[in-house]
């Protein structure tokens, strides 16, 4: 492979991994009043150079109407929001943040059972 060919690949590679649509996760803690749960992602942070780290505990992840009652230790599948969250309302709405596909607008979809 040549040398521009290799760094099309890694350049290619490193924005796929920046975005982020959907994960398995590790319910830490769940707040059934606020139907919110704390999370752990299970897949990790992988770098340039190929190393990986765990991900940041999520907190507050909103958790679907049909989505039961959560214990620690569940695992649920995520998604993550195409645009911020924090402005969430009942009507159309400009989320006013330049993140996109962030990890810290996780919403439980749903649990997996292993």
């Amino acid at each position: 492979m040549s040398k521009h060919a290799k760094f099309f690949d890694n350049f290619s590679r490193s924005i796929r991994l920046g975005i982020h649509t959907s994960a398995p996760a590790r319910v830490i803690k769940y707040d059934a009043a606020n139907k919110e749960a704390d999370i752990e992602l299970l897949f990790m942070t992988v770098y340039k150079d190929g190393s990986t780290e765990q991900y940041p505990l999520i907190e507050g992840a909103p958790v679907l109407k049909h989505v039961g009652a959560l214990a620690k230790d569940d695992i649920v599948f995520v998604a993550f929001s195409e645009r911020a969250l924090d402005n969430l309302q009942k009507k159309p709405f400009d989320p006013d943040a330049s993140r996109m596909h962030d990890v810290r607008d996780a919403v439980i979809l749903g649990v997996i059972e292993l």
